[in-house]
């Protein structure tokens, strides 16, 4: 971007507003990486035998570890749910156990002629 004179602050504030903007929409951005030589030949390698560029392989991979570290931390908040609902289960028998003279009312949640 280059550097313009702005006659207030009010037209520093306008024009990074824009900037921010165009950052927000853009479709992509372009980073660097560096790799170790043998696995940059073997990038441009499987990129030449499949007829894709190099950076597509690399966008791919990227792509792909996102996903899973995605779907890995959803993974581990199912299970702390499960985990979760299995000590409130331990607890509801740990109460019909010690006192099995309990109300019904106050251990299920179930209510008869509530059909919700």
């Amino acid at each position: 971007m280059p550097i313009v004179p702005l006659g207030s602050i009010f037209g520093s504030t306008s024009a990074m507003r824009q900037v921010e903007i165009q950052m927000a929409t853009r479709k992509t951005v372009r980073f660097s990486i560096e790799i170790a030589a043998d696995l940059a030949a073997a990038v441009a390698s499987a990129a030449s035998t499949n007829n894709v560029t190099a950076e597509d392989i690399v966008n791919d991979c990227l792509r792909q570890q996102f996903e899973t570290a995605l779907r890995y931390r959803v993974l581990l908040q199912r299970q702390n749910d499960v985990d979760e609902a299995l000590i409130e289960l331990a607890r509801l028998v740990g109460r019909l156990s010690a006192a099995p003279g309990e109300v019904q009312e106050n251990i299920c949640r179930y209510r008869p002629g509530n059909d919700r």
